[in-house]
């Protein structure tokens, strides 16, 4: 069972994480492919290191400012409370 639910974490979730990034883009007129890099960096990275060894972001900069103009930027929007979920396991005192 653990290993079927980390699976999906790593892989449904993530897809999922990628469409939701790919929507926001597009509709703000970027192509996807401006975001591939960095996700090709990413799974570089996560290869050779611990996830938490290499977690980046507002987050685990504890970047209130940008988190705030995310989350106004993210509003009225269904993404809103992923946003708000993911913040608070990668850093709880930021949201």
């Amino acid at each position: 069972m653990a290993l079927h639910i980390a699976a999906v974490f790593v892989n449904n979730f993530t897809n999922h994480l990628f469409k939701i990034g790919h929507d926001i883009i597009e509709e703000n007129g970027f192509p996807f492919e401006v975001l591939k890099p960095l996700i090709a960096e990413t799974v570089k990275k996560i290869s050779f290191h611990n996830p938490a060894d290499v977690q980046t972001g507002p987050a685990q900069r504890g970047d209130k400012n940008t988190i705030e103009k995310h989350l106004n930027f993210l509003e009225k929007t269904e993404y809103s409370e992923i946003y708000t979920v993911l913040t608070k396991k990668i850093n709880p005192k930021m949201v």
